[in-house]
């Protein structure tokens, strides 16, 4: 079986549902993981992000990565269980996601710093050097995503991003492993270029129809 971040996610489910870590507890380095369980780094990575964003771990840094301690009254194997998406979520996610970016894209050119464009940049070669390696690619996607939500310097978007990008990042693997990784690279490099001439009616138009192509291709898989 092949190991990946899906793989890593499950193995840190389990031990946190099964007690292993206790709130507020320091969780096995990322180094170790990977050693432990035979798995790339950014396999480690992207489990140990995922369940960030669902707010059950978070990243201290310098430290490491911690059990979050949770205040409310919900138990947290009940918050743990209720949190892990389902595939059937995939399409609503994407429909979310046509509108949520377009309005990020418009912050984005409105707000963002010279740094957050030249971190899109490296996002976007990253995607280029890593679209034949399946986990690296959609862990850089998802940071194109990401990047783009931190440069509207909303602090509720980018969390929204971080949660989405984080759910969503094995299933786009998934797709992109059996449809290909081309027609991304495209449409991350159209949607690039637009945002770097601050066209915001031209990026926000690219974004629309890379959404629109994707729910469409989920579409004809899952029929």
């Amino acid at each position: 079986m092949k190991k990946n971040s899906e793989y890593v996610f499950s193995y840190l489910k389990d031990k946190i549902m099964n007690g292993d870590w206790s709130e507020g507890e320091r969780i096995t380095p990322e180094i170790s993981l990977s050693n432990e369980l035979q798995v790339s780094r950014n396999s480690v990575r992207e489990a140990i992000e995922k369940l960030v964003g669902l707010g059950i771990l978070e990243k201290m840094k310098g430290k490491g990565t911690f059990i979050k301690k949770r205040d409310c009254g919900l138990s947290f194997n009940e918050f743990l269980r209720d949190s892990i998406i389902l595939k059937s979520d995939y399409l609503e996610i994407l429909e979310f996601r046509k509108g949520f970016e377009v309005r990020n894209i418009e912050l984005f050119i409105e707000n963002s710093t010279k740094d957050d464009l030249e971190e899109l940049q490296k996002n976007y070669e990253k995607m280029i050097e890593n679209k034949n390696i399946g986990e690296e690619f959609s862990y850089y996607d998802a940071k194109f995503h990401d990047t783009i939500a931190k440069g509207t310097k909303n602090s509720i978007i980018i969390k929204i991003s971080e949660i989405l990008s984080n759910l969503m990042i094995q299933h786009q693997k998934g797709l992109n492993d059996i449809l290909g990784y081309e027609k991304g690279v495209d449409e991350h490099g159209l949607i690039l270029e637009a945002i770097k001439g601050k066209d915001i009616e031209l990026a926000t138009l690219y974004s629309k129809r890379h959404v629109d192509r994707t729910i469409k291709d989920v579409q004809q898989i899952i029929k």
